[in-house]
């Protein structure tokens, strides 16, 4: 009789949650809960959300020993601007920031300024403003790629992702993502 609960428990939360095409079952990044509970809770990977094709959640999990080490974009697209956060873990040192980009095309977008905990993404804190970029954000094969190939090949190891609806609705309400979305830096 339990185990007929639980099935019926997890088939109701497959039903539930969401999912997309791009959604391949991946390794949570961190911050990000997996339990079959929090996965009807959480939004659907990216392209999927409103505002267009790099908005969603991204993480790269490649040489990661668990899952709180995966690097990580959080982007908000509106038009053309993208708005989000970024983050990765480096000599056990985590680092994060924020970032701003512009879309030039939709597989093609220009990461415009950067801010965050100084290391190899910044050397401006956000606390001290923006430091301004000319760096690609790519989208390839249901990927998204933060390198360009000398011949401006697509190099893409973030993987559709998952997020809670509260790391949505953070993000999304904070004042400088609505700054961010409606002027420039």
């Amino acid at each position: 009789m339990r185990a007929l609960g639980m099935v019926a428990l997890l088939g109701l939360v497959a039903c539930a949650g969401p999912r997309t095409g791009q959604d391949r079952g991946g390794v949570a990044p961190a911050g990000v809960e997996t339990t079959p509970a929090a996965a009807s809770m959480q939004r659907a990977a990216p392209g999927s959300l409103p505002g267009g094709p790099f908005s969603g959640a991204w993480g790269s999990c490649e040489g990661a020993s668990a899952p709180e080490e995966c690097s990580r974009y959080l982007l908000v697209q509106r038009g053309e601007r993208i708005c989000g956060t970024w983050s990765y873990l480096a000599s056990g040192q985590a680092y994060d920031g924020r970032l701003v980009a512009r879309a030039t095309s939709p597989t093609q977008a220009r990461r415009t300024h950067v801010c965050g905990r100084p290391g190899s993404e910044t050397d401006t804190a956000c606390s001290d403003g923006w430091q301004r970029i000319d760096k690609p954000l790519l989208l390839c094969d249901g990927k998204l790629g933060d390198l360009a190939g000398a011949g401006g090949e697509c190099f893409a190891d973030y993987q559709a992702a998952r997020a809670s609806q509260g790391e949505w609705d953070r993000l999304q309400a904070a004042p400088w993502v609505q700054e961010c979305l409606s002027s420039p830096p």
